[in-house]
């Protein structure tokens, strides 16, 4: 019996030693070294709006109120026609890195200026360009129901934001004169800002 517990003190000795061995080996590795403080400073995540006669505007007023841009159309509209005009949407961040953001639109709703049902002769369509004067007549899509597909836009680059306003061919003649307020909701989501990219 004496065999055994001599067995198992040697044991518990070697056990005992091999972890001094560790914790003597981990304080040979152990260092500590100080750092000067150094200077952290914060980006903006700006986004500018303009219309044809407004000046640019940051996307997100003092306060977070959303920024409203006025975006009349030029011309008369008449049944069967269309009037057009646009949003310059510009990427200001003045962050390091990559910082695209993605620009999209939500669906478009429509308000009559009372007394008047103009609204439901209304067509509100939309597209992107490269700039208000590649906006054109063409290839614009009905934002009823769903927004656009997303744009990237660089930092330092902008996108524009057409509108198509149509007014139905069977419009009554007791529309002419109504006015209607149509609001089109624009969200700008930041994308990836490591210049390597993101995984």
């Amino acid at each position: 019996m004496t065999g055994h517990l001599r067995a198992a003190a040697l044991v518990a000795a070697a056990v005992l030693l091999g972890l001094l061995t560790v914790q003597a080996s981990y304080a040979l590795w152990a260092a500590a070294a100080s750092a000067a403080p150094g200077t952290v400073t914060s980006a903006s995540f700006d986004v500018n709006l303009a219309g044809p006669s407004t000046p640019p505007t940051n996307m997100t007023l003092a306060g977070g109120q959303q920024a409203i841009v006025p975006v009349n159309p030029s011309g008369a509209l008449t049944p069967g026609n269309a009037v057009y005009s646009s949003v310059s949407v510009t990427n200001k961040s003045d962050a390091g890195g990559q910082f695209n953001i993605s620009v999209t639109t939500g669906t478009a709703s429509k308000s009559n200026v009372a007394p008047g049902d103009l609204a439901q002769y209304l067509t509100v369509s939309a597209r992107f360009a490269a700039s208000a004067a590649a906006c054109g007549t063409t290839a614009y899509t009905n934002i009823a129901a769903a927004g656009l597909t997303p744009v990237t836009v660089p930092k330092g680059t902008s996108t524009t934001l057409c509108f198509e306003t149509r007014l139905a061919s069977s419009a009554p003649d007791t529309v002419k004169g109504q006015s209607v307020t149509i609001t089109t909701p624009l969200t700008a989501t930041q994308l990836c800002g490591v210049p390597s990219g993101c995984a």
